[in-house]
């Protein structure tokens, strides 16, 4: 009840939910918590409303910069920061956006991925070297990480630096886009619970991807296999979007399990994920491709 009525204080306190969105902000790890609003109020009041809250929960990142105090060598890491914090939380209300006029996950999903292999893509075209200046900014870092270098031989410090600046600039887009994501599910999760309980289990246990995506996963992955530089940067980001809709199948059967240790078995599952990684995204993965053509959750309910 005392959720409920915080819920309907923030809808009926426009001028009063700005400022706590402003506010918040600069306080860590409940800063999150400004956007995760803001992305509600979008989708309850529509895209205005949630741009003004977005505004208020994303200007403290430009304010704190613009005061901080910082040498010349964190100058690209902390502008790094402000641009991920700043993306993301653009993302958060532009996927807000679309929840709120109807698109479905399944679809959002989709987009989002589109946009960051767009957005890679065009990386590589304005910057083809673009795998060199990450290979310098990681041997700064490890440099100056000394704890951490110091612990590899050289050659496997060369050898990690060199692996890792392939999937770089993947790598940030995919985890930008993963936290939008991740607001927005938060942010969808409190409008369910206050408005339409139950209504997000069902819609993310339906996530079916087009067979588009499932065919230019599979020449992304062949061309991948190739060694192509910009398909091995786009990597990170089909693996998000194929390893998101293989969870949601996973949660669908977990779901036709009627018994009161379900959830018990889901995380046992998480754990055996996070303890296998990387193959088990690639698993998951492989669960959500073949989801495409053959439709899983649609043969489960023809033999049960």
């Amino acid at each position: 009840m005392k959720f409920q009525r915080f819920t309907h204080y923030l809808l009926e306190h426009r001028y009063l939910t700005i400022v706590l969105a402003f506010l918040i902000t600069f306080i860590p790890v409940l800063g999150a918590m400004s956007i995760i609003a803001a992305a509600f109020i979008t989708l309850r009041k529509g895209a205005v409303e949630g741009a003004i809250l977005t505004f208020a929960a994303t200007l403290p990142y430009v304010i704190s910069f613009y005061f901080s105090h910082h040498t010349d060598t964190s100058t690209i890491t902390v502008w790094a920061a402000i641009l991920v914090a700043v993306s993301s939380n653009t993302l958060t209300w532009i996927f807000a956006v679309l929840l709120n006029r109807r698109c479905s996950w399944s679809q959002l999903f989709q987009i989002a991925a589109l946009a960051g292999v767009l957005f890679v893509s065009v990386i590589h075209l304005l910057y083809p070297d673009v795998a060199v200046w990450w290979g310098e900014q990681l041997r700064s870092y490890y440099t100056e990480a000394k704890a951490v270098a110091n612990s590899l031989s050289q050659s496997d410090h060369l050898e990690l630096i060199n692996n890792t600046k392939q999937y770089a600039t993947g790598f940030m887009t995919a985890g930008v886009l993963f936290n939008a994501i991740l607001q927005l599910i938060i942010a969808r999760w409190w409008e369910s619970y206050i408005f339409y309980p139950g209504r997000l289990h069902k819609e993310l246990q339906n996530v079916h991807l087009s067979q588009l995506a499932g065919i230019l996963f599979i020449a992304s992955l062949v061309f991948s296999y190739l060694g192509n530089i910009v398909v091995l940067d786009i990597m990170p980001i089909l693996y998000l979007l194929f390893g998101v809709a293989g969870l949601s199948i996973v949660h669908y059967f977990f779901r036709q399990i009627k018994t009161s240790t379900s959830w018990f078995w889901l995380m046992i599952f998480y754990l055996a994920m996070v303890i296998s990684l990387p193959a088990s995204i690639i698993f998951v993965s492989m669960i959500s491709l073949a989801d495409i053509w053959f439709n899983v959750r649609k043969r489960f309910k023809k033999i049960s």
